[in-house]
């Protein structure tokens, strides 16, 4: 491969539905711009696995898993064009590869000629950097950081992208609609780490901004801005995702039982797709699905019941076989994880509310003493606040001692140091704004972590009687 450092991506194929893993987009930018020169003329292309891990700056110790995820881009299917950026262009659903194959080290690939015609000329497209993609750790931030680039006006080295309805943006990250269904969740791990990403390991400043209806996010954009001075360079990686594989955990799990790769991937890929139409279950997450699968054939094997592990759990998937037993298994945990949790809060909550309370002692304790000092300072203001109590509160003269003085009085009669405190306060209240601010913002900072954990004690109250 002659030594390219940027392929010319058309648009279309970076607002793709993001069912691929980091790997294989990572792999499908290095194989197009190989393959790029070539595309009116030839149908099929050839790259080293070596030159491809090389360009990707991959661990060469995880070449088997790189031949493994090229070979599922194959049956990788994707939507096009999900933004709609070139509005003359109708994209229906594609394989990102029509053929792949790897023999004596050397990765053979071709495209649909309908793909192959698309991508050689593009009309809207974006120069991506081979080495710039190499240092994002997650899927969503390489995929994010290639919408950015496709919207950033090179001129300007500013750009916009329009407001993406929310559900389009789940579809542009790979984020089916069980995962996630909280947006504070949503933000954190699929907006806001990815961002963390970009603005450090790039020359872009990119920010969020969301639109609302009724108080809830409905739609985002993106505002993006290329900066002068470029961060400071990092080493390469050593692997891909540092705490966690890139391969899926689903993959990962079928691969464990014997399953070929090609169908693991293909379970993965497809999803409740994979299953019959007419034994599809709602309401559960597909990765919670697969687990169920897997604990039924491990049941059944310990029954003796298994000829074929891989055939067995293939037709456990593909026709839903029922097992009451995990959903019982799973009720069980549920119910031990959210009584946990409520112990947990309960014990939260008692904490937190001793720190309120040490906070608001301690904003008393100094109010009272500056309001001492003041006094000792000024005994006319003591005379003065003491005659504003008597007149309000007659009897309480009793409360002092004739003959004594007032200050031994207020020091020594806790009922009329409180009175003549708040008095003071009341006619002097610029004197003791700083301390209350002080104590103010330390209650404000308890106050959110007492509503974090009043909303996990209702969220389990809730699932609680789900499970009932």
């Amino acid at each position: 491969m002659r030594e390219k450092k940027e392929v010319i991506k058309h648009s279309a194929a970076i607002h793709i539905q993001n069912d691929i893993t980091l790997v294989q987009r990572r792999a499908w930018n290095v194989l197009l711009a190989n393959a790029y020169d070539d595309l009116p003329v030839k149908d099929v292309y050839r790259m080293p696995v070596h030159d491809l891990a090389h360009v990707m700056e991959f661990d060469s110790k995880n070449e088997a898993y790189l031949k493994e995820a090229l070979e599922a881009l194959v049956g990788c299917k994707v939507k096009w064009n999900l933004l709609e950026k070139d509005r003359e262009i109708e994209w229906g659903v594609t394989t990102l590869l029509a053929q792949a194959k790897i023999r004596n080290g050397v990765c053979t690939y071709a495209y649909s000629p309908e793909l192959r015609t698309r991508l050689h000329n593009p009309r809207m497209y974006a120069r991506i950097s081979l080495s710039m993609q190499n240092k994002f750790n997650s899927k969503h931030a390489q995929a994010l950081w290639e919408l950015c680039v496709d919207y950033l006006n090179d001129t300007k080295n500013y750009g916009e992208t329009p407001f993406i309805p929310l559900e389009s943006y789940r579809v542009l990250m790979g984020i089916a609609e069980d995962m996630y269904p909280e947006f504070k969740r949503l933000n954190t791990r699929v907006i806001r780490d990815p961002l963390e990403e970009i603005n450090k390991f790039t020359d872009f400043r990119v920010e969020p901004e969301y639109r609302k209806e009724r108080k809830k996010v409905t739609a985002l954009k993106f505002r993006v801005r290329r900066i002068l001075e470029l961060p400071k360079p990092v080493g390469k990686q050593g692997a891909l995702f540092p705490d966690l594989e890139d391969m899926p955990l689903v993959v990962r799990d079928l691969k464990e039982t014997g399953l070929a790769a090609s169908d693991a991937w293909e379970i993965w890929q497809q999803r409740f797709d994979y299953v019959d139409a007419h034994k599809r279950p709602q309401g559960i997450e597909f990765e919670t699905y697969i687990r169920e699968k897997l604990h039924l054939l491990k049941q059944r094997q310990a029954e003796g019941k298994v000829k074929s592990a891989t055939g067995f759990l293939l037709k456990a998937i593909k026709q839903n076989y029922a097992n009451p037993e995990f959903v019982a298994e799973e009720t069980k945990k549920r119910a031990r994880e959210e009584t946990r949790t409520k112990h947990l809060t309960a014990r939260k909550r008692l904490l937190l509310e001793g720190q309120k309370e040490e906070i608001r002692t301690a904003r008393e304790t100094e109010l009272h003493l500056l309001c001492e000092q003041l006094f000792i300072e000024t005994p006319a203001l003591l005379t003065e606040a003491v005659a504003d109590i008597f007149r309000a509160n007659p009897l309480l003269k009793k409360a002092c001692q004739p003959g004594k003085a007032l200050l031994d009085s207020y020091q020594e009669k806790p009922m009329v140091c409180v009175l003549v405190d708040q008095c003071l306060m009341d006619r002097c209240p610029e004197r003791f704004r700083t301390i209350r601010e002080h104590y103010d913002l330390r209650l404000a900072a308890v106050e959110p972590q007492m509503v974090a954990e009043e909303w996990v004690s209702s969220r389990a109250s809730v699932g609680s009687l789900e499970i009932g």
